[in-house]
């Protein structure tokens, strides 16, 4: 009988494998054959079975044997090719060599010492990335205990052994990674390198001691975040490292950048290296034209992770900016030198996502004339450059020139035009030739990918993105000439197409979330579609969209985006954005201002967009209005449907852009502010009237009674300045004597319009229906609530703004008069020195305010209720 069938792959046979490992052997040359019998012969003699089965060890500690395998072993391994590490005798034969290494490296035999560190240098450098391939935990145990300055000779070549290994694992699998990692926490590495860059002397240990053991520990920085902390929480090192980095050496100082980069993927540790104010001019200084590329690019890539956190771009950029600046813009400015161009573009990028003055010095530069001439590439004139990007004959250039850089310049522009204002522009003295063609030519690639005219272009749509999101940036700018160059420019290709190119990609938009809702979307199209639907309705006021349908399928996108159904981050799909930090981030609070789910911020866009424009018609019904968007009857409607889903986003860990956009989106419907927890409890406190300590008096109304601690955080422009305050004499509040104030209030204050301003000054919160905004708007301007008034004002938000956090810290702050009415004293034997007014308390105390306490502390509610005595209270 036939046998029965096996849908399994038979194992081969002895006879299948031997045959297989002589193929394998035919395809090595004669002389690396003979070298591998030598290599096995010499390994025969120290490398056998302990019990005579089961795994081989090391055996030999005769220092002849050991020398003559080390021999072996480097001619063996000098001889390999690429294509040889993957034939399966070789790495047999890399096996044998490992446990021998390990075996040898144990020796106290100092000249065999040097030799197999030698060896072990020259085996890792061979082989190179493939050494993860192997069981390589015992060997790093074993060069990682040979780090001691005693031993130079030894010291220098297993350290370099080391991080050539190490370097290799920076891509490994997370367990491989563990269990290097454990194996040094064995040998206490960390510790030992620390040291041994204390202890350096440069009158006694060579240079090349210092770099390799820097070299080393950055490599265990970049990989393990838990190694980090022995660093940077190390003052004597960290002050060793600043002095060898302010030091002459070119060598060490690239090596000290290196190792700074990797101290910096930690939170802290880049704290620390910002307080550092000799340090960080040094690093701007190599950073100059009068350094080597090799430098000047190790100290771009430093401050790329110091500028990643909003914290850390703050600080550079207020004290450092100048010079930081310069040399961003002198390595873009080096055309010829593409990887410094690209280190610089990158650099440049990460720092104009915030607003700050470095904008001003950008401009001031020329950084549109630099940027321009990247784009222009080999033109050598100004007409001539005009020309090629007026004509379309950008797009045949050669890509290699041009897609690697040409993302950058698109997103650089685009954050230089979102945070520009015209101020900024006056330093160009009306020199903006270089800025209109930039336009232009952004401009036209994002109108070719939206009338679809040049589908024969080489550029995919992911290339085009980058340009695309710098038109939008433009069309958003506070700037007015950006926006109306980016809008002319956009408006003279699709203005043609009517509206029939906005219906188009709202049709696109609605089959592609419709059709796929139990299954895959695409994305890429979704978030492109948005991104120029947002374009033509921010440059075309007077369109035809049917806004109950754009409401209806934008409603949809924000659901399904919200449930991370429809996701895509900008470095999904850009690739020139992945150049971020192969080392691990940790102790980082770091966010996009438009978030991660990039489809979620510009359906926001478009949504507000669409909304805000001024029709007097119900979006829902299309009745006449006298004010708003949604009439009466439709209210509900929405008030179930996007209203809701709007506030559950709210409620959400969302970053500032579309959190701002939501809150622009809901005062569009009459909601208005930013909602918190604490503003939510902070509202039963308008109908508490047993702490109140301040009434305004109005013309038209009866007086308000109010908490002048808080207004003194919230809304201090209605408190007059303390002198002018009158007040009526003390008045008994059960049992208590208390300070009533009075503030008359102009004649023009509608009463109405104050109450809203009261209510969003105690809650972050407020309904402001379509018939009061004007005298709300005008008394928000008066008493300084920028975020309320710019709601009120249908402007768009500003980009990297931040959203305004319900805080009362403020009061609780040492000031001359603080409306304080309680003090909180600690049981304690030290002393403090208070600057709260005439108080002359030397015990540890605060002074609060009960109302504050009561309606964010039940439990001190009660307390006040219930007739506590108050040993100390005013």
């Amino acid at each position: 009988m036939r046998p029965a069938f096996s849908a399994s792959k038979p194992s081969p046979s002895g006879r299948e494998k031997g045959r297989r490992k002589g193929a394998a052997e035919q395809l090595l040359a004669d002389q690396v054959l003979s070298l591998r019998a030598r290599l096995h012969a010499a390994l025969g003699l120290g490398l056998t079975k302990s019990d005579g089965h089961g795994a081989k060890r090391w055996q030999s500690t005769d220092a002849g044997i050991q020398s003559h395998v080390l021999k072996a072993v480097a001619a063996f391994v000098g001889s390999l090719s690429n294509e040889a590490l993957r034939l399966a005798p070789v790495k047999e034969s890399i096996s044998d060599i490992l446990l021998a290494l390990q075996g040898i490296l144990k020796t106290n035999n100092v000249s065999v010492l040097i030799q197999a560190a030698d060896v072990s240098l020259k085996f890792v450098s061979s082989i190179g990335n493939s050494v993860c391939q192997y069981p390589i935990s015992e060997m790093v145990s074993s060069l990682s205990c040979q780090l001691s300055a005693d031993q130079l000779h030894i010291a220098v070549p297993c350290a370099s052994a080391l991080t050539c290994i190490l370097n290799s694992l920076v891509t490994a699998r997370a367990s491989t990674q563990a269990e290097i990692w454990e194996a040094l926490e064995k040998t206490n590495a960390v510790a030992s390198v620390i040291s041994a860059l204390q202890n350096y002397a440069p009158d006694v240990h060579p240079l090349n001691y210092l770099t390799e053991i820097i070299s080393l520990l950055r490599s265990f920085l970049w990989i393990w975040p838990s190694s980090r902390y022995h660093a940077w929480s190390n003052c004597n090192l960290m002050a060793k490292l600043a002095q060898y980095c302010l030091s002459a050496e070119t060598t060490v100082a690239v090596k000290i950048l290196k190792l700074y980069a990797a101290l910096a993927l930690c939170g802290n540790g880049a704290m620390i290296l910002l307080k550092n104010e000799e340090l960080i001019p040094k690093i701007c200084d190599l950073m100059g034209k009068s350094h080597p590329s090799v430098t000047r690019i190790e100290a771009l890539k430093l401050f790329q992770v110091l500028l990643r956190s909003p914290r850390g771009c703050n600080q550079l950029m207020t004290s450092h900016y100048l010079p930081i600046v310069q040399g961003i813009t002198n390595a873009i400015s080096e055309i010829d030198e593409k990887s410094l161009v690209t280190e610089g573009c990158r650099t440049a990028l990460l720092a104009l996502r915030y607003h700050g003055n470095h904008h001003r010095c950008f401009w001031s530069d020329s950084i549109d004339e630099v940027l321009y001439k990247i784009i222009a590439g080999s033109c050598s004139s100004e007409h001539q450059t005009h020309q090629m990007l007026c004509h379309g004959e950008l797009f045949n250039k050669d890509s290699k020139d041009i897609v690697n850089i040409d993302p950058y310049v698109w997103d650089i522009l685009g954050y230089l035009a979102v945070h520009c204002n015209n101020e900024y522009l006056s330093v160009r003295k009306q020199k903006n030739n270089f800025l209109q063609a930039l336009i232009s030519c952004a401009c036209s690639l994002a109108t070719d990918f939206v009338t679809q005219k040049n589908s024969s272009t080489k550029f995919s749509k992911e290339e085009l993105e980058p340009a695309l999101r710098a038109v939008l940036m433009m069309l958003l700018s506070p700037s007015q000439y950006i926006f109306s160059e980016a809008s002319s420019k956009f408006l003279k290709v699709v203005l043609p197409l009517g509206d029939e190119c906005m219906n188009i990609l709202l049709s696109s938009i609605e089959s592609n979330v419709t059709r796929n809702l139990s299954g895959s979307f695409d994305c890429v199209k979704i978030m492109n579609n948005l991104m120029n639907l947002a374009c033509l309705v921010i440059v075309q006021s007077n369109h035809s969209l049917n806004k109950r349908s754009v409401v209806g399928v934008l409603s949809t996108i924000i659901k399904e985006c919200l449930h991370n159904r429809l996701y895509i981050t900008r470095s999904n799909i850009a690739s020139h954005l992945q150049f971020c930090f192969d080392g691990g981030s940790c102790c980082y609070l770091t966010e996009e201002w438009e978030g991660e789910n990039v489809i979620l911020f510009y359906g926001l866009v478009v949504l507000y967009n669409v909304l805000r424009r001024v029709s007097l018609v119900c979006i829902h019904c299309e009745k006449n209005l006298d004010g708003g968007i949604v009439c009466h009857d439709c209210r509900e409607y929405y008030n179930e449907g996007l209203i809701r889903v709007l506030e559950h986003a709210l409620g959400q860990n969302l970053s500032p852009g579309p959190k701002s956009y939501i809150v622009h989106i809901l005062s569009l419907f009459g909601f208005c502010g930013f909602p918190s927890k604490f503003g939510a409890k902070m509202r039963s406190a308008l109908c508490d009237n047993e702490l109140v300590d301040l009434e305004l008096l109005l013309a038209d109304s009866e007086p308000l009674s109010v908490h002048a601690a808080i207004l003194s955080v919230r809304c201090p422009k209605l408190l007059p300045s303390e002198k002018s305050l009158v007040h009526d004499g003390k008045t008994t509040v059960e049992g208590s004597r208390r300070s009533l104030y009075h503030v008359r209030m102009s004649d023009r204050v509608d009463s109405n319009a104050l109450k809203k301003i009261l209510e969003y000054a105690y809650t972050g919160f407020v309904m402001v229906d379509a018939d009061i905004v004007r005298p709300v708007k005008t008394l928000a301007k008066y008493c300084h609530l920028k975020s309320l008034q710019e709601v009120l004002q249908r402007e768009q938000p500003r980009w990297s703004s931040d959203c305004p956090r319900y805080d009362l810290t403020a009061a609780v702050e040492p000031a001359e008069h603080s409306f304080s009415d309680i003090i909180l004293e600690a049981q304690s034997n030290e002393k403090m020195e208070c600057h709260h007014g005439s108080c002359k308390l030397s015990t540890p105390h605060v002074h609060s305010h009960k109302i504050v306490l009561s309606m964010s502390c039940d439990y001190l509610r009660a307390l006040f209720q219930s007739g506590m005595h108050e040993r100390l209270s005013f």
